[in-house]
């Protein structure tokens, strides 16, 4: 079971599209407010009203974060 950090309020933006894994595949998350979803194969992201949802590794995640790709917000 994952750890949400919904009850915090935090949601991550992705500014813009980057490449992730899907349950279908490899795909492009797109741009958007996506709620966090913290669990042992990485972070989940999930829009769930564009039911959009993908999970990128924690490397992958930091990373974009540190390069200005995803930014959090309350």
């Amino acid at each position: 079971m994952g750890v949400s950090t919904e009850a915090e309020g935090v949601h991550a933006f992705l500014k813009d599209p980057i490449p992730c894994c899907a349950e279908t595949g490899p795909a492009l998350a797109l741009r958007g407010d996506y709620d966090i979803h913290q669990g042992t194969h990485g972070v989940g992201l999930c829009n769930c009203a564009m039911k959009n949802r993908f999970t990128l590794t924690f490397d992958a995640y930091l990373q974009h974060l540190v390069e200005g790709r995803i930014a959090l917000a309350r």
